[in-house]
């Protein structure tokens, strides 16, 4: 495990460190967005996490792929009809 943590810091630097800090200033917002909207919240901090290595590996195209997959799970959520819906519930 050591060997994994280490090459990712040695490839994003401290990002989940910098993710942390890029969320402090906006706590206060957080709680509407976690009751209201739950699901949209681990993408919300997935895609800030990939904003922030992106900032140490902006070339490497899986940051931009995993924010397009997040976006698009959030999309597909907002997006489905109210039969979709009722379709699940059953």
């Amino acid at each position: 495990m050591s060997d994994l943590l280490e090459r990712r810091n040695k490839t994003y630097g401290e990002a989940w460190k910098l993710t942390g800090r890029m969320v402090k200033p906006v706590v206060g917002y957080l709680p509407p967005l976690i009751v209201n909207v739950p699901s949209m919240f681990i993408p919300w901090v997935m895609i800030l996490n990939k904003l922030a290595r992106i900032l140490t590996t902006p070339r490497r195209v899986d940051h931009w792929r995993d924010i397009a997959g997040y976006a698009t799970l959030v999309v597909e959520s907002l997006t489905k009809t109210k039969s979709d819906v009722e379709k699940e519930d059953k």
